[in-house]
């Protein structure tokens, strides 16, 4: 009997198969050529001292699994919950992935307002479950009643986030309790990645709805993305089943020092927060509405503009040296842009007011 010794390729499942990518543009931004506006990332560092004490805590830690000590009663402290409702993550992607592990089977749905974080889809496309939702309308206003009616037998799962990452939108906190109190059975798990910005945040709903789950991140106002940490809040037996899955050191000991940090003295943070939505943004909006640029305000430290030519406006800030995100399908017709310090959102716009004359 012969036997067949040819390369084989590995077979893998038909849900990862059947999968695209989710392949952001990540390669080539150096911060040295380019002024990064394109992936929504904090514009200064971290404070001086932290950054040196983080280069300590290397010299001494790096060769030992993490301890993460007290740092959940500090979180604890900023969220308004006990410890128990909390789980550290590497990253917010991570609690996404563990809490669709944790809910989904091949062929449950996932209703979402769409465009939506890309991740949802991917880490639901490994699961073989399909992500839908009613589309945003033209002004971007959350489509409450829809995303309601789409919910069916199949559904597994409800995800709100808030605001939206790409088009901005804000939900409100009734819309939300609404969707709780219409789907008592149904998780809702509420994205706050820029809770910081709008200052909304649903945890307080916790106590009253068991099937609330929120997550966070320390990637965007406080300053952090390269050190990936995020976590979710959610009712404690819950987060009891999330531990089964993350890994115990899954998180990096200098994201939960730097976390510490900054939730320690938040000045710096803060300040920027304030700088960007009380200087940068409305400085930025006062140019568009007098060049008769098309956006979209809303409150998170990015913006969705809509030019005439959007792969000419793209291209040509490129050139310059300036790194915007274009949009794909359904808002193609859009770019999104990250506000930065006001010197550097006076720089995009001399060089967005020399596109115009193009």
């Amino acid at each position: 009997m012969s036997v067949d010794n040819s390369p084989q390729s590995i077979k893998v499942r038909e849900a990862i198969s059947n999968m695209g990518f989710y392949n952001p543009p990540l390669e080539n931004r150096d911060p040295e050529e380019y002024m990064l506006m394109d992936f929504n990332e904090p514009p200064l560092p971290p404070p001086p001292e932290v950054v040196e004490k983080i280069t300590e805590l290397l010299k001494n830690r790096i060769h030992a699994y993490p301890i993460y000590g007290d740092f959940l009663e500090k979180l604890g402290e900023y969220v308004g919950v006990p410890t128990e409702n909390l789980l550290l993550t590497n990253g917010s992607d991570q609690g996404i992935d563990v809490i669709l592990r944790c809910l989904l089977e091949n062929g449950d749905e996932v209703k979402m307002a769409q465009p939506g974080f890309p991740m949802f889809r991917q880490i639901a496309g490994t699961l073989g479950c399909p992500i839908d939702g009613p589309k945003f309308p033209a002004d971007f206003r959350f489509p409450h009643e829809e995303l309601k009616a789409s919910v069916n037998e199949k559904t597994r799962l409800i995800v709100v986030i808030n605001p939206n990452n790409p088009t901005g939108s804000a939900v409100s906190l009734e819309q939300i309790e609404d969707l709780l109190k219409s789907f008592p059975n149904l998780p809702v798990l509420v994205d706050e990645a820029y809770y910081e910005f709008s200052g909304q945040t649903c945890v307080s709903l916790l106590s009253s709805y068991p099937n609330l789950i929120v997550i966070r991140t320390f990637s965007k106002a406080l300053g952090m993305p390269s050190l990936r940490l995020g976590y979710v809040v959610a009712r404690p037996d819950f987060i009891m089943h999330l531990q089964k899955i993350r890994g115990p050191y899954d998180v990096n000991v200098v994201a939960v020092f730097a976390a510490r940090e900054q939730l320690k003295h938040p000045a710096h943070w803060q300040g920027i927060v304030k700088h960007l939505l009380e200087e940068s943004k409305p400085a930025l909006e006062k140019f568009f509405d007098e060049h008769g640029v098309k956006y979209y305000s809303n409150q998170t430290n990015f913006m969705l503009v809509e030019p005439q030519d959007p792969v000419a406006a793209c291209e040509f800030l490129k050139e310059n040296n300036i790194l915007v995100r274009p949009m794909g399908p359904p808002i193609s017709h859009t770019f999104r842009m990250s506000l930065r310090m006001l010197p550097d959102m006076q720089r995009f716009m001399e060089v967005y007011s020399r596109f115009l004359k193009t």
